[in-house]
């Protein structure tokens, strides 16, 4: 029994040995076994050592969840979620729409976050096997760190100052306007030096011209020349990328570039392909087979490789 005592303390009952330990985490054990923990449950607040996971054998998905209001903590409309449907990948919603999209790992860090190599504040690890799907930072210095998600929706790196004895905003994940999901609709790049900001892919123009004048992108891009799958279709890169949407794509971790290459020319579906990490050289393979959502120019070192008709690349 979990109980608010006369003297303000909460207290466990029973059920096992509660404690504390050095990370945060309060575990409930039972003959040396841990039966609860708290960072099974994390809220509005992520701390180091924490998982944010999937468990692929239990089911169980730890996630982040907005409070109602600044004074109200009741659980809000917004949440951060690991999505494991393609190639993992962490989606922001308001109750069931996706606002924002970080994009999967790549090795260095998040496809539509700032690359984190070199950094000396804190490291990220990410894990993808039969079991389980996680992402986890460590802190690597005596700078204290956790990440919130606001009851209006933002997802915030604060970090502890002892001089003024307080928290200030040391990152945010949503910082500009190609962080919107989707903004330049299906077959669109987004790129915040440009404007407007968003334009078709090579070998696509506006599916409706008068909408896209109109600074309304949602309808995207569509193909001047359909492809004609063969000999007639070449691959177009594209560089420094927040690489589309992974929720419909297919990926396998030990093939080489060359070999995705061949596998989306084989596949008359494949739109595209890229590597899953992008250290060393690139490796991994990483298809989509549907029209390519989210993407944005990014300064990072992540490219994707489009299918396009012949004609378009040689003109």
């Amino acid at each position: 029994m979990l109980k608010l005592n006369r003297l303000g303390n909460l207290v466990i009952i029973s059920g096992g040995n509660p404690m504390l330990l050095s990370t945060g985490n309060l575990v409930v054990w039972h003959t040396n076994k841990i039966i609860w923990q708290s960072f099974d449950y994390p809220g509005d607040t992520y701390i180091a050592g924490m998982k944010f996971r999937k468990d692929l054998v239990t089911g169980l998905q730890r996630f982040m969840s907005s409070s109602k209001s600044s004074d109200d903590p009741s659980v809000g409309e917004y949440s951060d979620k690991l999505d494991a449907t393609g190639f993992p990948q962490t989606y922001g919603r308001k109750g069931d729409v996706i606002t924002r999209r970080l994009g999967p790992w790549n090795g260095l860090g998040f496809s539509g976050f700032p690359d984190e190599k070199g950094n000396p504040i804190y490291s990220t690890d990410f894990s993808l096997n039969e079991k389980e799907i996680y992402y986890k930072f460590e802190l690597q210095s005596s700078v204290v760190q956790r990440i919130v998600l606001t009851w209006d929706g933002k997802t915030q790196i604060l970090q502890w100052i002892e001089r003024i004895k307080d928290w200030i905003v040391y990152a945010e994940t949503f910082v500009d306007t190609c962080d919107r999901f989707s903004l330049c609709g299906p077959n669109g790049i987004c790129s915040i030096n440009k404007h407007p900001p968003c334009t078709c892919m090579k070998g696509l123009e506006p599916k409706n011209l008068e909408e896209w004048q109109a600074s309304d992108w949602v309808s995207g891009c569509t193909r001047k020349t359909p492809l004609n799958c063969g000999n007639g279709d070449r691959f177009w890169k594209v560089a420094g990328v927040k690489v589309p949407d992974t929720g419909r794509s297919w990926y396998n971790v030990s093939m080489t570039l060359d070999e995705c290459e061949i596998a989306c020319k084989r596949n008359c579906s494949c739109t595209g392909y890229a590597s899953v990490d992008i250290r060393n050289g690139g490796s991994g393979c990483l298809l989509w087979f549907h029209d390519l959502l989210d993407t944005a120019e990014y300064d990072s070192d992540q490219d994707i490789y489009i299918r396009i008709d012949a004609t378009e690349l040689e003109s």
